[in-house]
């Protein structure tokens, strides 16, 4: 909320209130020093809350017929009446409505000499007006009954600002407003020389002050020379604004235009001073950067920020950010572009410097890609999100960006992002009551920047259509069911590779029938499928691949399960216990399918809910063989109260009465090979899981996989999370995965190609006001830092200020011994409450890897 917010709503008292008027002309007083200050606006010091006290608010005093809210009541102790002359109340004036009020030492009101009718007011001496949670005091002021012209002169006011979108402050209800009451929502209060308003719903102010902190130790306020505030467009300016802190000026706008209402408004927003940098390259990063963004709101639907930016080490940037809304979808569609990066052209110059003449074929392609890359940085990033109707709808997830290394120095991570691969989606859905169809256009850019290890490109769906349908609930209560896709892939070779992979075709029909049984404590499902795969191929002599092959597999399987439940007292508590028994059959026929070629397939990790999956591959280029029996129980306990889950705890095995034969790779280039013994194994590795709700506070989670053959672990994940409220949250947790470090480069089956992970975080108040947060991700097998964070918040009852720094590893340079590669992060921010957040960018994004995190910055008590 801003400053220009809360001013407003002051002068919108105007409107409301029957008289908050008088003629100004003086000069200004005496400023008063900050205890009679919080003595005139009814602050009490008190230690029950952060602000060190709150607003004392008196009854409301009404007339008998006080709810109509035409009527008011006028009292004096003396008075003088003219029929056809000036009317004069003295001693304690009232002037009450519902909800409204106003005393002065005396009164004037003029009449038309003419026809007798009151055409002006004069209020004189102490001139209180009050509404609920609102309260201006002035000197003297004037009201023209007939023109609404009013002036206020030397006043003293205060009003809330937890309004939602009204400006004269939140709604109290009748029966409240009648008895003494506390204000301890975030209150503005200020001085002013003089407010006048010569015209409808547009106010003025000279000499004006504005704060939100306690009234007793003002820590900052903002005063403007003039002040012009115009609730018919929504908009206000300030001349001459200055921010105070402890009376030292630290910030001076001439001309400042803004929003005074919570609407949608154009404008300039606040500026952002930031830093980026990059360890392990001196030419990533972006040095110091200075933004002004710009807001244009063009229709009630539809809104542009348009953000210039000046970058030290490059030059000057541009970014549109556009957003749109319409009665099927919305959208968001940012464009960013950097001319002559003279930073980028230095880099070329120094790699041509240091690679050229490299025997390495991948790093003189990626060299070729960066020198011809231009020095004018650009990206383009487009979401949007349409339902036509209840069955059709799209949606789009393009990323772009113009050369390898705009991520790395410019920093503006899309949200699909991972090794060096951007999405470009495209998709059209139609969902019917028997049939759901998806036509997708999939492809990445895959960036390759040179001093990183070579990433593979990725195959393009181009296009995919996938049709599948259901008939459940037929005669003899036989489900019928078909899956089907057609999809044309396409490759682009990786730099540095000369060998075609194949492209081409793959056609898909997977009918299904299935006789599903449910009963209370039992279920029974057979089912039986048929893959049928085709595929019509070209580039395939690289890899002899046939240019045309055909794969049909039988599937059966049959799932079968009890459920059993008691009652049982726990810590005299009561709660329903579970005993889940599944067991899955599987069969699979052998076929050869060593000649096919990778599209979309990768090997599925083993987990408890895997081992009730018929393929243990993902995607349709394998389907494994299979005869084997998945059998699994777990058991939960479920509060008989709330019917919240306490624990459930769940372990399987799958036993296998053959040998595997299909695999993911024909040769030891991956782990899934022929000559892996665990194709062998007669069991699977036991999955086992445990979620453990101990209380409100405390969580724990965990799933892992022990190979009973080795007796060692094949992978586990632990995670404890501790929230005891939004102030208090820690978390800790580990990852270990079996030959699952993709950076080692070891061998495989070696300790050293296993990933061991630790990540603890934490939010923690250090103070009443100052708090700290941190997070360290460490790869163990590596010995590198994956992520670190760090930060310091003090918050008070009108300010608060941050500082968050972070370290995430980004991959290892190639050229450099895999030295690993960071993006270091800086972010400080200053909020001054009600007026709005000031710093270098928001590091929002980055404590949301704090799991259960909620910032609060800035925020009213």
């Amino acid at each position: 909320m801003s400053a220009r917010n809360t001013i407003c709503r002051l002068l919108f008292l105007g409107t409301s209130l029957l008289l908050p008027m008088m003629s100004a002309s003086g000069a200004p007083v005496t400023p008063l020093d900050s205890n009679t200050v919080a003595r005139e606006l009814g602050w009490v010091t008190s230690n029950e809350n952060n602000c060190g006290g709150y607003y004392l608010e008196q009854p409301f005093v009404y007339p008998a017929n006080a709810g109509h809210s035409k009527t008011i009541g006028i009292t004096g102790t003396q008075a003088l009446f003219s029929q056809h002359g000036t009317t004069v109340l003295e001693g304690k004036v009232s002037l009450t409505r519902f909800g409204q009020q106003m005393t002065a030492d005396k009164a004037f009101l003029y009449r038309d000499q003419t026809n007798g009718k009151l055409t002006t007011l004069d209020l004189l001496g102490d001139v209180h007006m009050r509404e609920p949670n609102t309260l201006v005091i002035a000197k003297r002021g004037h009201y023209n009954l007939e023109n609404k012209n009013k002036t206020l002169a030397d006043i003293l006011y205060r009003t809330t600002l937890k309004n939602g979108k009204e400006i004269a402050g939140p709604t109290v209800d009748h029966e409240t407003i009648q008895h003494e009451r506390k204000v301890t929502d975030l209150t503005a209060w200020g001085k002013a020389d003089e407010f006048i308003q010569n015209e409808s719903k547009v106010y003025e102010l000279n000499r004006s002050s504005f704060s939100t902190c306690p009234p007793v130790h003002p820590a900052w306020r903002v005063k403007a020379s003039h002040i012009v505030l115009n609730k018919n467009t929504g908009r206000g300016y300030a001349t001459h604004a200055r921010i105070f802190v402890k009376d030292v000026p630290i910030f001076y706008i001439p001309y400042f235009n803004f929003s005074i209402d919570r609407q949608r408004k154009s404008g300039f927003l606040w500026p952002t001073i930031g830093n980026r940098t990059s360890s392990g390259n001196i030419y990533a990063g972006s040095g110091m950067v200075f933004s002004a963004p710009f807001y244009w709101n063009m229709a009630p639907n539809y809104d542009m920020t348009i953000t210039p930016a000046y970058l030290s080490w490059r030059g000057v940037s541009i970014s549109d950010k556009f957003r749109y809304l319409s009665s099927i979808g919305h959208g968001t569609l940012d464009v960013s572009v950097l001319p002559n990066d003279k930073y980028f052209t230095a880099f070329q110059s120094y790699a041509k410097t240091q690679y050229t003449g490299s025997t390495n074929p991948a790093t003189q392609a990626e060299l070729s890609r960066l020198l011809s890359d231009s020095n004018t940085r650009k990206s383009l990033y487009w979401r949007d999100d349409t339902s036509f109707n209840s069955h059709w709808s799209t949606h789009v997830d393009f990323n772009y960006v113009g050369d390898d290394y705009y991520l790395r120095d410019l920093g503006n991570n899309p949200s699909e992002y991972t090794q060096n691969q951007l999405l470009q989606d495209g998709e059209l859905y139609y969902k019917g009551l028997n049939w759901n169809f998806i036509g997708r256009l999939q492809t990445y850019q895959t960036l390759h920047p040179i001093e990183e290890a070579p990433v593979n490109n990725q195959y393009m769906r181009f296009p995919q259509l996938i049709l599948d349908g259901d008939y459940p609930d037929q005669k003899f209560g036989l489900e019928y069911f078909v899956k089907t896709d057609m999809t044309h892939f396409d490759i682009r070779n990786t730099p540095g590779t000369d060998a075609n992979q194949p492209i081409g075709n793959r056609f898909h029909l997977q009918p299904g029938i299935n006789l599903p049984v449910y009963l209370p404590y039992f279920f029974f499902s057979p089912r039986v499928q048929v893959s049928m795969t085709g595929y019509n191929l070209y580039q395939t002599n690289p890899t002899k691949a046939p240019t045309n092959a055909q794969r049909t597999i039988p599937i059966f399987d049959l799932a079968s399960g009890l459920a059993f439940s008691r009652n049982m007292t726990l810590f005299s508590h009561i709660f329903e216990q579970t005993l889940e028994p599944q067991i899955y059959y599987t069969y699979i026929p052998y076929r050869n399918q060593a000649s096919i070629p990778i599209f979309d397939t990768t090997v599925s990790a083993l987990t408890y809910d895997q081992i009730f999956n018929y393929n243990r591959f993902s995607g349709l280029d394998r389907v494994g063989d299979a005869n084997q029996i998945g059998i699994g129980i777990s058991s939960r306990l479920l509060d008989s109260e709330t019917g919240l889950e306490k624990v459930r705890l769940g372990i399987g095995e799958i036993v296998y009465f053959s040998n595997r034969r299909v695999t993911f790779c024909n040769n030891k280039s991956c782990t899934d090979n022929p000559f892996n013994p665990a194709n062998h194994w007669r069991l699977s590795p036991i999955s086992g899981l445990l979620n453990y709700t101990v209380n409100p506070v405390w969580n724990f989670e965990s799933n892992t996989i022990l190979n009973p053959i080795s007796k060692q672990l094949a992978n586990a994940s632990l995670a404890l999370h501790y929230k005891p409220d939004e102030r208090h949250i820690m978390n800790f947790g580990y990852g270990y995965l079996f030959n699952g470090d993709p950076l080692s480069g070891s061998t495989e089956n070696s300790s050293q190609n296993n990933l061991k992970l630790t990540d603890f975080s934490f939010g923690w108040p250090v103070t009443k006001d100052l708090s700290a947060v941190g997070r360290w991700s460490q790869n163990w097998n590596q010995d590198h830092l994956q992520n670190i964070l760090y930060g310091l918040q003090y918050d008070t009852c009108c300010w608060a200020v941050r500082f968050v720094g972070g370290r995430a590893f980004i991959g290892l340079n190639a050229t450099q011994n895999n030295q690993p590669i960071y993006n270091d992060e800086y972010y400080i921010q200053f909020s001054l409450k009600g007026l709005g957040n000031i710093g270098s960018g928001n590091p929002s994004s980055l404590l949301s890897t704090i799991s259960g995190y909620n910032t609060q910055f800035g925020q009213e008590f």
